[in-house]
């Protein structure tokens, strides 16, 4: 049995000014007309943006770490499997090399 831990939430390592991941991605998109962002959010193009950098964001994180919903979830150090690799891991480093803005140019209604 895997004994688990929270690593924090995403303000504390994806975005100091959003609570969420969509948030953030609402608030990548606030330059756009308005009419852009109806057309985003009623086409389903933001949740494929979420989904996309969700799982951007899963493949950053080493094995180990995940994140679920909003929060990080990982190994506990005093779990078999915990390694230093996993308590030395940047997580926010590893979030910030993810190009967000080419995951929202992939799904742009108008592209």
């Amino acid at each position: 049995m895997n004994v688990t831990t929270s690593y924090g939430t995403w303000n504390n390592h994806g975005d100091s000014g959003n609570l969420t991941v969509e948030a953030t991605i609402v608030d990548a998109i606030n330059g756009g007309d308005s009419d852009w962002q109806e057309r985003m959010d009623s086409s389903g193009a933001l949740d494929l943006i979420a989904s996309g950098y969700r799982n951007a964001i899963e493949n950053a994180l080493p094995a180990g770490i995940s994140i679920a919903g909003n929060e990080f979830i990982g190994l506990h150090h005093t779990d078999p499997d915990y390694t230093d690799t996993i308590g030395d891991f940047d997580i926010r480093a590893a979030i910030q090399e993810i190009g967000l803005f080419e995951i929202v140019q992939k799904h742009d209604v108008d592209a």
